[in-house]
């Protein structure tokens, strides 16, 4: 079963969320509506496979869905009269585009080439700002010689969140429960000046994304970030690495552990070629039998190689 997660913010983020944030928010908000022992049996279920699920976010933008870039695509040549100063500068610019249109992931996930004009006019799904703060002296409560820092925000539209339910454990309907928690619980940091707050609603996945949701293949692209487990081909595979230390929540309860171990993070986008047919790619860590961090690939499976 599929459904999707529709998130209209209220203000500004202070990070963009990643699929291991809303598993993160749905495992508070099972502690919070059923008890420790009911988190602890949804853990503990993914030993045997993941019970959901998660996407990173989908963004929407003039009615359009935009993806995470692939990390490899096809692009036609172009004439020998398209080398040129401005043709140099297109390629590298590229480089710096974090996201597809729907249209260009169809023909992507199809194996055809792309126009290289698709890609250039995707426009930016994000703003960012620099937020000036004053340095304060706890012991005096006043401005400690006027020194600034500044912190970093995220102002954004709509974005979707696609959840696989492969198992269903709780008494609540799917939708019930997951309305619950994210109308309730806010995402990422700075939670007590009031970011990460949404009108969460339930939509119906679109059936296009279902039909490579719901096939096999040799290769997949993945809609998360994700843990690498042993069940790749890496020589036949198009990703990019991330070593990150990720924090460990500390809003609703004190913790005695401030910062996950390091880890190596394959990126959305990822193109992984798999040896084999598998339930589920990637895994839930743990850390010191308490805190666990989310790893795990959302396949959207390609139609032939991407080459």
């Amino acid at each position: 079963m599929f459904l999707i997660l529709s998130f209209k913010p209220f203000g500004f983020l202070s990070s963009l969320p990643t699929a291991h944030t809303f598993f993160g928010v749905f495992c508070w908000g099972v502690r919070l509506f059923y008890g420790e022992e009911k988190l602890k049996e949804f853990l503990n279920s993914y030993k045997e496979s993941p019970a959901l699920l998660f996407s990173s976010p989908i963004y929407k933008r003039d009615n359009k869905l935009f993806f995470p870039k692939p990390a490899y695509l096809k692009i036609k040549e172009e004439s020998p009269q398209a080398y040129s100063l401005q043709a140099y500068r297109n390629r590298k610019k590229l480089k710096t585009i974090k996201f597809v249109s729907e249209d260009v992931l169809r023909k992507f996930l199809e194996g055809k080439e792309l126009e290289f004009s698709e890609l250039l006019n995707e426009g930016d799904i994000y703003e960012t700002a620099l937020i000036p703060h004053a340095s304060i002296n706890r012991i005096t409560n006043t401005t400690t010689g006027g020194e600034l820092f500044f912190e970093s925000i995220y102002g954004t539209s709509e974005f979707i969140v696609l959840i696989k339910i492969n198992r269903w454990i709780f008494n609540e309907e799917p939708k019930k429960l997951f309305s619950a928690i994210y109308n309730l619980l806010p995402l990422g940091g700075n939670k007590s000046t009031g970011r990460g707050l949404f009108e969460v609603s339930i939509q119906e996945p679109p059936q296009w994304l279902l039909e490579y949701a719901n096939r096999d293949g040799e290769y997949f692209y993945s809609l998360s970030d994700f843990l690498y487990d042993d069940s790749f081909d890496l020589d036949g595979s198009y990703y990019e690495v991330e070593a990150k230390r990720f924090a460990v929540e500390n809003y609703f309860e004190k913790s005695d552990l401030l910062w996950k171990g390091p880890m190596l993070i394959i990126k959305a986008g990822a193109i992984m070629k798999t040896k084999g047919k598998k339930e589920s790619y990637g895994m839930l860590k743990e850390f010191h039998n308490k805190y666990y961090h989310y790893g795990y690939a959302f396949p959207i499976y390609m139609r032939g190689k991407p080459k």
